[in-house]
């Protein structure tokens, strides 16, 4: 047990480490409130290592929310509490997809799909609800401001979720299935569209980027093809990599989803990014 123990070290201090700097720079798109980002990279990477590495790896996930949160804002108090909220959402998560939908075999069928969405959504209610009230109750968080902070913290924690940790889980598992020529051109084909028109949305490149037109539908176009090509894993990977650049492109004033405040912005485009995810995993 200590030979065990001690070989999983190593992983914990990394999954410890990649955990803390992918929430600072979650925390760095946060503008309504120091600790509440709607785009919270470590919830959906704590999710995936529970349902990989196991529940033995929750000690990381306590420890790199504390020390992200410490030195964030709040105090030791509140950011013990936001970092437990953490820990047991991660893990509440977990169980229920290992409970209900298949563990790490989740994505083989719809319907784990939507029972994976499901546990995302229902999971994520514990996080806000620690860090939140906590802060607020200590005096770091305006009590006017709860609904809205809980809600930013919230889609954050969901969107990661479903984002993330789909595409952590799937490159972590072994594909059975390998691209010969003519798939291998398709994908990068794919890559090139993917690319080209999400920067046309999001990236400024065409007036009607610049403009805002409502015109995301064509990105998820890309992506539900890729969906019906191939696998779950080039899907996950395909809408990651729209996601970063509708992220970047919305904080540059960029695309439909640019609104008065970032916040706002970033919201309306979480609640897009969950939608296409949902639906093209489901398809794929």
């Amino acid at each position: 047990m200590q030979s065990r123990a001690f070989s999983g070290l190593p992983i914990i201090g990394l999954l410890t480490l990649v955990y803390f700097i992918a929430g600072k720079f979650g925390l760095m798109l946060a503008s309504l409130h120091a600790s509440a980002s709607p785009v919270w990279p470590p919830a959906g990477i704590a999710l995936a290592a529970l349902i990989v590495l196991g529940y033995r790896a929750w000690p990381a996930i306590f420890v790199g929310a504390f020390l992200v949160n410490v030195t964030t804002a709040g105090n030791v108090a509140t950011s013990l509490a936001v970092a437990s909220g953490n820990t047991l959402e991660a893990m509440c998560g977990a169980w229920l997809v290992n409970r209900f939908a298949g563990g790490t075999t989740v994505f083989n069928r719809p319907q784990g799909v939507f029972k994976f969405a499901l546990a995302a959504v229902v999971s994520t209610i514990i996080s806000p609800a620690f860090g939140v009230t906590s802060l607020a109750l200590a005096g770091f968080a305006d009590w006017t401001n709860y609904g809205a902070i809980w809600l930013t913290w919230w889609l954050g924690d969901t969107t990661s979720d479903l984002l993330i940790a789909p595409l952590i889980i799937l490159w972590s598992i072994a594909s059975k299935r390998r691209w010969n020529r003519r798939e291998a051109v398709e994908v990068g084909i794919l890559l090139l569209l993917l690319f080209v028109l999400s920067e046309a949305v999001f990236g400024g490149w065409l007036t009607i980027s610049a403009r805002n037109y409502p015109i995301a539908f064509i990105c998820g176009a890309i992506v539900i093809w890729t969906a019906f090509r191939f696998t779950q894993r080039e899907t996950a990977t395909g809408i990651f990599i729209l996601s970063a650049i509708a992220i970047w492109g919305t904080l540059h004033s960029f695309g439909p989803f640019a609104a008065e405040t970032e916040n706002q912005s970033l919201l309306a485009l979480q609640y897009w990014t969950a939608v296409v995810t949902i639906t093209a995993m489901a398809l794929s």
